[in-house]
């Protein structure tokens, strides 16, 4: 979404300009966006929107080079260009940040009122969909500063920072887990019937529908993404868990 309201389906489009404001442009470019900013004529700042639907991932190149990707029902919005003094996005969803280091301007990710993360290095994954039990910032590489509202932690690598009722930090994590979407896997290790069933209706858009209680099970090993509903269940069957289609709902059986 463009700052004058400007809706742009971005799947319909061919390479090249697909917008302009001001000075600036954003580029379409083999299935991801490029922002250019001009010569500086332009003073005005601009609010542009990234949106993924369920089933979609995208990249985005913001207009100081740093890189993100969005998983599934995420969204990241940003200044075009962004100011002098910093560089602050929102986000929400699932998105994951390969920051340009510029130590002029710090780099800010507001996840909606729930949290900020300071940027001191440079990647780093955010998982804050708002059905999920908990706000996690699972850091690659460098530093990051994760701001509660009551706490904070400045995390190291393979270090994941969880924000439900208090803050925690978990050491160690599997972040080849943590990154598998962006590596066109489902990774279920440990994962209850639960959450293997949020991600499923997110990525193939469905609405998920229990019938009685939710099966106390939990799963393990990879998926690739990119095979079909039905594959998936297939899968998930071996597990002795039972589904039905129905239009747009996706039914666990008792």
């Amino acid at each position: 979404m463009l700052s004058d309201g400007r809706q742009i389906v971005l799947d319909s489009l061919e390479n090249g300009i697909v917008a302009t404001e001001g000075d600036n442009s954003a580029r379409l470019d083999n299935g991801q966006l490029v922002y250019e900013t001009g010569s500086g004529s332009d003073p005005g700042t601009r609010y542009n929107t990234m949106q993924t639907p369920n089933g979609r991932e995208f990249q985005v190149t913001l207009p100081d080079g740093s890189r993100v990707w969005l998983n599934a029902a995420s969204a990241v919005r940003y200044p075009v260009p962004f100011p002098e003094n910093e560089r602050k996005v929102e986000v929400s969803g699932e998105v994951y940040f390969e920051v340009t280091p510029d130590p002029q301007r710090p780099f800010r990710v507001q996840i909606d009122d729930r949290a900020e993360i300071e940027v001191l290095g440079t990647r780093f994954n955010i998982n804050a969909y708002k059905e999920e039990e908990s706000l996690r910032a699972t850091l690659l590489e460098g530093a990051v500063r994760f701001r509660g509202k009551a706490e904070q932690v400045v995390l190291k690598p393979g270090q994941q920072a969880r924000l439900s009722a208090k803050l925690e930090v978990k050491d160690n994590v599997k972040t080849d887990k943590i990154m598998a979407w962006r590596n066109g896997l489902f990774n279920f290790e440990g994962m209850r019937l639960d959450e293997v069933m949020r991600q499923l209706g997110r990525w193939y858009d469905m609405e998920i529908v229990y019938q009685g209680k939710v099966p106390e099970v939990e799963f393990y090993g990879d998926l690739d993404r990119h095979v079909s509903l039905a594959g998936v269940l297939k899968a998930l069957e071996s597990a002795d868990i039972k589904f039905r289609i129905e239009g747009k709902q996706l039914i666990v059986l008792p």
